[in-house]
């Protein structure tokens, strides 16, 4: 009989069992007693029968193994708990999601975290339907996520609706049926009735990434359901606690920030005690973060409060009715609806912590959130390293010592030739002019320091000390000048804080075997005040670039693209395809370039440049004496020295680098040996190569120049520690030479497309071959999205912010194919209209806001208005590289039209495909001739797509269009309130015309007319008393407002009041509409009716948000001046 003992081993066990009541204390020892037997970890339990807290304290009395925790329910059909097996497991957190039918835990046994969710099913369908997503909220945790129970229904063929809603929820946040992965399967029936009916009801979810499963049914006396108990292998990984980063939320809290403006003027006081302001900021920073918690603290222990107050409220109308008294069903309704915003705001809030993309008010947590969030923390989880001697280590400490070790022989200095670094220094010619230099060493303003900090990107992790950007733009006015003086402090002293030199490594996975640290790239977590510092000297030395850096290198440098290495290879390529010339391409990639950079051979290299010494040594105040410590699995090791190497994640190190690079450009330029590739219309300039950082690709027309460039390399790793990466290193071979197999000087030969920069290079079809994998991309991403519950607004932004800068890159350097332009353009509008019934036309949907449409993004006419206004741009440039050259000869005959055109130079009689394409669109669009437009793509892509707009909506004016879509309205109220305009919502009357419904009618039995978007919300009864309800709340905004059909059709307009007094209007109104159209689409889709009351309680609920959202934001007497003293529902 006791076959799993917990405690044996690192595996856990898990129980669920429907005891069919409790209250009997016979069978209450008997279930206790059974279940001691057993031996688990934790149990689940159903159908407890608890009537009230009395019950709770005994329950908890008699079970005395462990804690537990109890959920009251009705006293004939519900209330459920969860059992601790033994006393080594903390409970540190319980909610209630659904009062006696779902409760969860948070727990903590043997350094494991779990959140555990017993659930009780409702016998309705569309009940079980609402527990699901009730139960959405709660499953939002970093957690080990287990759920068991009795869901009342059989997840098999055959199973309702509401088993589609778990298995969705189970995809969501990666769980699998525990009982179908234990061998043998535990997949028969755990329900059986007298009558011979048996299914299969009870369930235990887990996580995949949990170990082994193993367990069994238990058949039990005391029920007619069998027990599941499950045992499943411990996390492969343990988290850490990592350190402490601040909660970016409190920033908008009006209380944290008078607070921190009254606690930080005394910390003045501190700097008596301090040798220095360094020093001193150091010790501030502490404080600081001392006082952040014990806000967070206090402000979490009031939301806990505020969470069991809402829930005691809610037991005792249970408790009230289970003893016999009445139950208010709408105060336990408006009680659930809070408890359920405030569980459902912690889960937002997480999410955006989680970074998973913007979010949409009242957007429901779905399958994107969770796969987004999965996917981006699974390139950061560690399952295991490999260790030099090839074992493979799991436990953390061990996986964090052979990390350790790993990077701090990475980052160490190695030896190098100084002599043979001052071959390659001799090659460099170029200077720094001397007024450039004085600009340089200049002592650092405040404004400096300010621009700096606020073109930090927001969101970003923070350093060591946990503050990030966001919190020093909130109190730069008293922080500014603070920050100005520690940093002139540290470029005085040449030694910077001790938070500020210590960085966080944080890991992510490239590809390959996850156990080699060589598949991991370490991004340098670094606090704030050092990147302000490092961004300062960043945006100086920027400006230095252009005088010292060769044309050839285009990364870093002011007025040069990396779109000009693209164009170049693709237009060489093209040249010796026509003409016949011989042409090899060898892509060359450096091993650990960024890591390996020697810091003595850097500052050698910025001496020869011309820099002065003061800006030196600010650099090496940064870099040297700087240390790291790496993070697993948010574990941390020991701080290390980091010898060598720039920091990826620093604002210098992609322009030290490009510098670190110079003198092998340099020497390659400079060798004679080295013949590169003639350049027709530029005077006589062969191009040896191109690089973009640590991206070198070489131009070569002979054999012996290509072993001629890596031996020069060879001479360049011995000067500087650099490492040419022969495994990656490729060449591919063009024009004359196409079809060679041969390949000089030991490099592998590509056999397919030459992958260069992101961008795919064949001798010919390279523009298809592409597109085809970019329009694969933007399928996946819309495929991702579309499991998000967006407005159309909301899908307009991620069509702008996600998929179209995903195809930007390759547009400047091939336009889309025509044959590819119909397959985007139906992604797009699937998405859109999620698959279904498009009601509005593509071409209306196209159009602007203020002219009817969603301002959707035309792909097609938008890339070719970006390709083509590019090119015309680099031609109305004078040449810098040397694409400018080809880019003219094969061009600027095509569009002398539109620019100026001198017929000295040579121009090409075969176009190119690309430039074929965007010589027919100059024609097709005589827009572009006017000068300003053809230079600005978003000028050109307006003007050619007014050309082709459908004519106004009759009778509907710009005003209109915009004022029914006002700022500050919730995205979905602007879609009901746009398609209720353009009378495009399905109603019957629409769908009757197309033949999707049997009757026109209104589907609500005692009406009778016909169906249409006026109906819906006007000429239907009940509209009419859902309408004199919402009068009473309108009458508080303006007492001598009149509702008609024209404002709620086309809004309040300009109604007597202020802004704001329409706003509300318009917003209470578009609420209720929103709540009509709900209640029709939830009566259609199950046939239950909401009521008038149903709605006016989920609008009253809504408003209660909003109210104590601007509490929280701005004050409670702000808030009430905002909401008129809160409209009379005492929230605020």
């Amino acid at each position: 009989m006791f076959l799993f003992y917990s405690f044996m081993g690192s595996d856990f066990t898990f129980v669920s069992l429907n005891v069919r009541g409790l209250r009997d204390c016979v069978k209450r020892r008997a279930v206790f007693s059974y279940l001691e037997g057993v031996g688990f970890d934790f149990c689940f339990l159903q159908e407890v029968h608890l009537r009230d807290g009395g019950d709770v304290n005994r329950f908890k009395r008699e079970w005395d193994k462990g804690e537990s925790v109890w959920g009251v329910g009705g006293v004939h059909s519900s209330g459920v708990g969860i059992l601790c097996g033994h006393r080594e497991v903390k409970v540190e957190d319980s909610f209630v999601v659904m009062q006696g039918r779902v409760i969860g835990v948070d727990v903590t046994i043997r350094d494991c975290n779990f959140r555990l969710v017993v659930v009780y099913g409702p016998q309705v369908v569309a009940d079980r339907r609402e527990m699901v997503d009730c139960l959405t909220p709660l499953c939002v945790t970093n957690r080990k996520l287990v759920i068991g129970g009795d869901f009342n229904t059989d997840l098999g063929r055959g199973g309702d609706s509401s088993a589609g809603a778990i298995a969705r929820l189970m995809a969501c946040h990666g769980l699998v049926d525990g009982g179908l992965h234990t061998t043998p399967k535990m997949d028969g029936p755990t329900w059986r009735n007298s009558r011979g009916v048996e299914r299969r009801l009870d369930y235990i979810f887990v996580p995949r990434s949990l170990g082994k499963l193993s367990g069994r049914l238990l058949p039990v006396f005391f029920s007619d359901h069998d027990g599941v108990l499950l045992q499943v292998g411990s996390p492969v990984c343990l988290f850490g606690r990592g350190y402490w980063k601040l909660d970016r939320d409190v920033l908008e809290e009006q209380a944290f920030v008078d607070g921190f403006y009254g606690f930080f003027w005394r910390l003045e006081g501190l700097r008596s005690m301090c040798e220095g302001v360094v020093e001193w900021w150091d010790l501030v920073k502490v404080r600081i973060r001392a006082f952040i918690i014990g806000y967070c603290k206090r402000k979490k222990r009031e939301e806990r409060r505020e969470v069991d107050r809402i829930q005691r409220l809610i037991e005792l109308e249970y408790e009230a009715g289970n003893l016999g008294g009445s139950f208010d069903w709408e105060r336990s309704a408006t009680l659930k609806a809070q408890l359920r915003e405030l569980q459902e705001r912690k889960a937002r809030a997480f999410l955006e912590r989680a970074h998973s993309g913007f979010l949409e008010h009242n957007e429901t947590c779905s399958a994107m959130f969770f796969k987004s969030v999965r996917a981006r923390q699974s390139r950061k989880v560690m399952h295991g390293v490999r260790e030099e001697n090839g074992s493979i280590v799991r436990e953390p400490e061990d996986m964090v010592r052979v990390t350790t070790d790993h990077f701090q022989g990475l980052f160490k200095e190695r030896e190098i030739d100084v002599e043979q670094g001052n071959v390659f220094l001799e090659h460099l010619s170029r200077r720094l002019p001397e007024d450039i230099r004085d600009v340089m060493e200049a002592q650092i303003s405040l404004e400096e320091v300010e621009s700096a900090l606020r073109r930090m990107g927001k969101g970003k992790v923070p350093g060591m000390d946990g503050l990030p950007a966001e919190f020093y733009l909130k109190f730069w006015g008293i922080l500014g000048p603070v920050v100005l003086e520690v940093l002139k402090a540290i470029l005085e002293t040449g030694v910077p804080g001790g938070s500020m030199a210590v960085g966080v490594l944080s890991l992510l996975y490239k590809k390959g075997e996850a156990t080699d640290l060589g598949n991991w790239r370490p991004l340098t977590m670094l606090c704030v005040d050092y990147k302000l510092l490092a961004k300062v000297l960043a945006d100086r030395l920027r400006t230095a670039l252009p005088y010292v850096v060769h044309e050839d290198q285009t990364c870093g440098v002011e007025g040069r693209s990396i779109r000009w290495n693209l164009q170049l290879i693709r237009d060489s390529i093209a040249w010796v395809e026509d003409r016949g010339l011989p042409l090899m391409v060898a892509a060359l990639d450096q091993a650990k370039a960024f890591d390996r950079v020697n810091r003595s051979f850097l500052f050698r290299v910025l001496g020869r440049l011309g820099f002065g010494e003061n800006f030196i040594g600010w650099i090496r105040t940064l870099y040297v004496g700087a240390g790291c410590r790496v993070s697993v699995n948010s574990h941390l090791g020991d701080v290390f020295d980091l010898s060598s190497g720039v920091r990826q994640g620093c604002p210098l190190s992609a322009l030290l680098f490009v510098l670190y690079m110079e003198p092998l450009g340099a020497a390659i330029r400079a060798d004679t040996g080295v013949e590169g590739l003639l350049i027709p219309g530029s005077g006589g300039l062969r191009v040896k190569m191109t690089q973009y950082a640590d991206d070198t690709s070489l131009l070569l027309c002979k054999d012996s120049c290509l072993t001629r460039s890596l031996a020069i390399f060879g001479d360049f790793t011995r000067a500087s520690g650099a490492v040419l990466n022969h495994a990656k290193s490729s060449v591919k071979f063009f024009g004359r030479w196409r079809g060679r197999t041969d390949v000089p000087g030991g490099l592998s030969l590509c056999e397919g497309a030459l992958r260069i920069l992101g961008v795919h290079f064949e001798t010919s079809g390279s523009a298809t071959l592409n597109w085809n994998m970019r329009i694969a991309v933007v399928q996946r991403k819309l495929a991702m999205w579309k499991a998000r519950y967006l407005s159309f607004m909301g899908k307009v932004l991620v069509l702008k912010v996600d998929v179209l800068p995903s195809l930007l890159y390759l547009t400047y350097i091939y336009p889309l194919p025509a044959s590819l332009r119909r397959p985007l353009v139906r992604l797009v509008f699937q998405f859109m209209w999620s698959g279904r019934c498009e009601w509005v036309a593509r071409a209306r949907m196209l159009c602007p806001i203020g002219e009817g449409g969603r301002g959707v993004p035309h792909f097609p006419l938008k890339l070719d208005a970006i390709f083509v206004s590019f090119l015309l741009t680099e031609l109305a440039h004078p040449v810098i590289h040397p694409s400018g050259y080809l880019l003219r000869v094969f061009f600027s005959y095509q569009a002398r039209s539109v620019m100026v055109w001198s017929n000295t130079g040579p121009r090409a009689e075969q176009l190119p495909w690309h430039f074929g394409h965007a010589t027919r669109w100059l024609r097709e669009h005589p827009e572009v001739e006017v000068a300003r437009v053809g230079l600005d793509h978003r000028h050109l892509y307006e003007e050619v797509r007014k050309a082709g707009s459908p004519a106004p909506v009759v009778g509907i004016s710009e005003v209109v269009w915009e004022g029914v879509q006002a700022r500050g309205l919730d995205n979905r109220l602007k879609d009901l309130n746009w398609l209720s305009l353009h009378k495009c919502l399905p109603v019957r009357s629409i769908m009757y015309r197309y033949s999707l419904v049997q009757s026109p009618t209104c589907p609500r039995s005692s009406c009778g007319r016909e169906e249409t978007v006026r109906h819906v919300f006007w000429d239907c009864a009940f509209a009419g008393v859902v309408w004199a309800r919402a009068r009473v709340l309108l009458g508080l905004v303006r007492g001598d407002f009149v509702l008609t059909w024209a404002r709620l059709e086309r809004g309040v307009g300009r109604a007597r009041g202020t802004d704001r007094d329409r706003f509300l209007l318009w917003l209470l109104m578009s609420l209720f509409k929103r709540g009509l159209w709900e209640a029709r689409q939830n009566m259609v889709k199950t046939g239950r009716d909401w009521g008038v009351e149903g709605i006016v309680r989920r609008v009253e609920g809504d408003l209660r948000g909003r109210m104590k959202r601007e509490e929280r934001k701005w004050g409670q007497h702000a808030a009430r001046e905002r909401w008129k003293g809160g409209l009379g529902l005492g929230v605020i």
